[in-house]
């Protein structure tokens, strides 16, 4: 352990709990599409924190990225990091944590942008959020194949209770229905009464 650089040990920290914190954002995110809670989690609640759970893990993967460009062993450039293929090492498996984050980022910047743009923010939105979706997968199989003790029991333990968290919740997805929207109360109508014929 002495004759490991801490910015290497400062690198997995903060690339494991970026994914830890990806995984609860993936799950916050099904709970907010389901009925699994119930009256115990407000939506407002779940997508406020939805919301703080995805932006603590981008400071985390940019936390990650920066330590990799510091690290004295490796020496990678912001090229390297940013675009996928051009890593020195591991080649495959820093690319796929590069798809991840670009994945991340759109979701993020429309998520900003969103109420300034009206309909077509929204209609953004929702695209940006289905390219999301994909960086759950990423970041996990980089965990898997970049990580230099993704094998250890501790590590395993993660990744299998984040995995089999993520899985209910989809399967409970088509078993559950969503929330039913609740229409505005119509204001009763007055009634007519009825006109009187003279004879």
């Amino acid at each position: 352990m002495a004759d490991i650089p801490w910015t290497w040990l400062m690198i997995r920290g903060s690339g494991i709990t970026a994914w830890a914190l990806l995984t609860a954002v993936v799950a916050w995110g099904l709970l907010l599409r389901s009925r699994l809670l119930g009256s115990f989690a407000p939506p407002q609640r779940l997508m406020t924190m939805h919301r703080w759970l995805g932006a603590t893990a981008l400071a985390f993967l940019f936390a990650h990225l920066a330590l990799l460009l510091i690290d004295p062993v490796v020496q990678f450039t912001v090229p390297q990091i940013l675009v996928p293929g051009m890593a020195p090492w591991e080649t495959l498996a820093v690319a796929l944590g590069t798809l991840a984050m670009w994945a991340m980022l759109p979701v993020m910047v429309m998520g900003r942008l969103r109420s300034r743009l009206g309909k077509a923010g929204a209609a953004w939105f929702k695209r940006a959020h289905l390219v999301a979706y994909a960086a759950w997968p990423l970041a996990t199989a980089h965990y898997v194949m970049a990580g230099t003790d993704a094998l250890a029991e501790w590590s395993l333990a993660l990744l299998g209770s984040g995995v089999t968290v993520v899985v209910v919740l989809l399967l409970s997805r088509g078993f559950v229905p969503p929330p039913a929207r609740q229409l505005p109360a119509r204001a009763p109508q007055p009634t007519r009464e009825p006109e009187l014929t003279s004879a």
